[in-house]
């Protein structure tokens, strides 16, 4: 060969194409990983196809190598890379500090994988993002997530010694109240789907190029950028749907390197000097950033309703006429079964003589507000009203679909017995809006 190619050179007086080696791939081994793989995490929530994904995994023995598995949220493997696993010690304070594990493996995302959400060997959650332009952008509740989570020992509601911080380089589960819903979703045609964690909220170029945001399962902790990025899309862009009830609840931080999320719960504990962003619950006076204005209601008024009350575990219809309820046979009185364990309520200026609420759009202000369905809750030995609406800030502003229940998309919701009459309901919202069509009754 090199002798022909020096009779080439010579023939021609041209150097020749020099000839690469081809790209070597790392075998995938055929041992799986997963009989000794225990816990693990990554070091970011989400991902842009290519990007590089570290993991840091726990292993009950030391192995050379293994194969990592890595499957969507319908339980679909979707792809796998080569790994080996070694035994890890946890470091002290991990709750607050992270795990301190060294990196086991990393891996570039595969690029033309479908946005979603991803879980390596099932357990350890990650989202894939896309720089296209989507009809839906689901935003997953990372945030609310790390702060229940108790890994480590100690989680944001920790009876003693509670932590003012909580580090996302720890073990932290799927969310629950939310994985009904991903598995739904994941099952939708003919509609684009993005995907996002909180923590790409605060940019506002990770949801510009969507038509409409969907808040799934559980979303209470919210920095100040994020909400102001989600009312900025809704006041002059785009549509929302709330799946989630106890939103918007506490104002978070999060440290300069992204990885602890901080919240003191106390406005004196926080030493920030900035009173806006003080780490408090956001329907404190100081912080100027009502809830209800933002998203129509809040869990001071919608409150518990798993709790004892004079309820229905669930929504009785108030307006059967709701577009929402196309193709059902619900009417007036009727309810919809989603047993919840916190709701968020609009304001409520009086009651009919049927006993519905009637929402006091006086103190919103707002274009257009109708309510569909309530039910009763407590909260400080009182009644409160979960209170599911559709509502119009300003008559230029998007629309919100605010089902205010932390259960839709849980086990009792769209995984409950009247789990089809709430996918039929989500469908409707999320195809009305997309299409422009009214979702309002009058």
């Amino acid at each position: 060969l090199i002798c022909a190619l020096l009779l080439l050179e010579a023939c021609t007086n041209t150097t020749p194409d020099i000839i690469k080696p081809p790209v070597q791939q790392i075998p995938i081994p055929s041992n799986a990983c997963a009989p000794n793989f225990q816990y693990g995490y990554t070091d970011k929530p989400s991902y842009f196809p290519g990007d590089k994904v570290i993991a840091f995994l726990q292993s009950n023995a030391t192995i050379p190598t293994c194969r990592l598995d890595i499957y969507d949220v319908e339980g679909k493997l979707a792809f796998s890379v080569a790994s080996g696993l070694f035994a890890q010690t946890v470091a002290t304070n991990a709750s607050e500090n992270g795990y301190g594990f060294s990196p086991t493996v990393s891996f570039n995302v595969p690029q033309g994988l479908t946005s979603g959400v991803y879980l390596i060997e099932q357990q350890i959650s990650f989202i894939i993002k896309t720089h296209a332009q989507v009809d839906l952008m689901i935003v997953y509740p990372e945030n609310t997530a790390n702060a229940y989570e108790k890994s480590g020992g100690k989680s944001l509601y920790s009876s003693e010694n509670r932590p003012s911080k909580v580090s996302f380089l720890r073990p932290i589960a799927l969310q629950s109240n939310c994985v009904f819903c991903l598995k739904w979703f994941a099952t939708l045609r003919n509609i684009s789907i993005g995907y996002i964690a909180d923590r790409d909220l605060d940019d506002y170029a990770s949801i510009e190029r969507s038509n409409l945001l969907i808040i799934p399962g559980h979303s209470e902790y919210w920095t100040r950028k994020a909400r102001k990025n989600f009312d900025r899309f809704v006041d002059t862009k785009g549509d929302a749907i709330i799946l989630s009830g106890n939103t918007v609840w506490w104002q978070v931080r999060y440290t300069d390197n992204f990885n602890e999320l901080i919240c003191h719960k106390n406005k004196e504990l926080d030493p920030i000097t900035e009173v806006e962003l003080k780490t408090v619950n956001w329907y404190e006076s100081f912080l100027n950033y009502s809830i209800h204005k933002s998203i129509g209601g809040d869990f001071n008024r919608g409150g518990y309703g798993l709790k004892i009350d004079n309820g229905w575990d669930g929504y009785k219809i108030v307006n059967d006429a709701s577009p929402l309820l196309y193709g059902l046979t619900l009417k007036r009185g009727d309810i919809l079964k989603l047993p919840s364990g916190e709701y968020d309520g609009a304001p409520i200026k009086a009651f009919d003589s049927s006993g519905f609420p009637i929402v006091d759009n006086d103190e919103l202000g707002f274009h257009k507000i109708e309510l569909i369905g309530f039910d009763k809750g407590s909260r400080f030995n009182k009644e409160t009203i979960g209170t599911f609406i559709v509502m119009q800030k300003t008559k230029s502003s998007g629309i919100i679909i605010n089902a205010a229940s932390y259960d839709w998309c849980s086990a009792n919701g769209m995984g409950g017995v009247d789990g089809v009459k709430i996918k039929t309901i989500t469908s409707n919202a999320i195809n009305k809006l997309l299409k422009g069509e009214t979702v309002f009754s009058n």
